[in-house]
């Protein structure tokens, strides 16, 4: 009898070991789904899901911020460096902006260059943050592996968004405003007013 415990006792404990094996692989290939392999941002349908998980809990305050942030002249990072450091520049981009948000805030790779910010809070609140995370980038060159670094900025495009209304409502406005801020000359943050962006949604609600 005693050694049928043992031996039960053994066989628990290794398979205790392997469902927590499983767990561990699973929530590797979770991450894997959910963040982008570069950058360990967001995936774009990761960001959707999070925030619908979060609506349907109550979790999402009513007005948040939306900024679509696009790293200006990237081609010729990658034309004149090599892609290796247009890889840095990305990881280097998704760091600081990581780092500069609030409790709640979220980032998302959207694919080449760009990038989603979806903040708790309003334009109001958060200009100030926005403006400062625009300047951090500016200011902190991407540290090269050979010890030498290379500027990077971005221009951003910011708008509020009603977070019950459809997000991708917002990010064409955002994006719309990006390019305005491209146009400006870049390394700058264009932020909606309410007739332009009031514009824009009528625009989309015709097409």
């Amino acid at each position: 009898i005693t050694t049928t415990i043992s031996t039960l006792k053994s066989e628990n404990l290794a398979f205790k070991a392997e469902v927590e094996k499983l767990r561990t692989q699973v929530s590797k290939w979770r991450v894997r789904a959910e963040r982008d392999f570069l950058t360990g941002c967001l995936r774009r349908e990761a960001l959707l899901s999070l925030l619908d998980s979060r609506r349907s809990f109550g979790l999402l305050e009513s007005t948040m911020t939306v900024v679509i942030v696009d790293i200006d002249h990237f081609k010729l990072v990658n034309d004149k460096h090599g892609h290796h450091v247009g890889d840095l520049a990305l990881r280097h981009t998704a760091e600081i902006l990581q780092q500069s948000l609030p409790k709640g805030g979220l980032v998302s790779r959207l694919g080449g260059e760009e990038f989603a910010l979806v903040i708790p809070g309003c334009i109001k609140t958060n200009r100030r943050m926005i403006e400062g995370i625009r300047a951090k980038l500016e200011q902190n060159p991407c540290p090269l592996e050979n010890g030498s670094k290379i500027q990077i900025t971005a221009s951003f495009g910011a708008v509020n968004w009603d977070s019950q209304t459809p997000l991708i409502d917002a990010s064409i406005a955002a994006d719309a405003l990006l390019y305005d801020a491209k146009n400006a000359g870049r390394n700058c943050v264009v932020f909606a007013d309410s007739n332009r962006f009031r514009s824009l949604q009528n625009t989309l609600k015709a097409a």
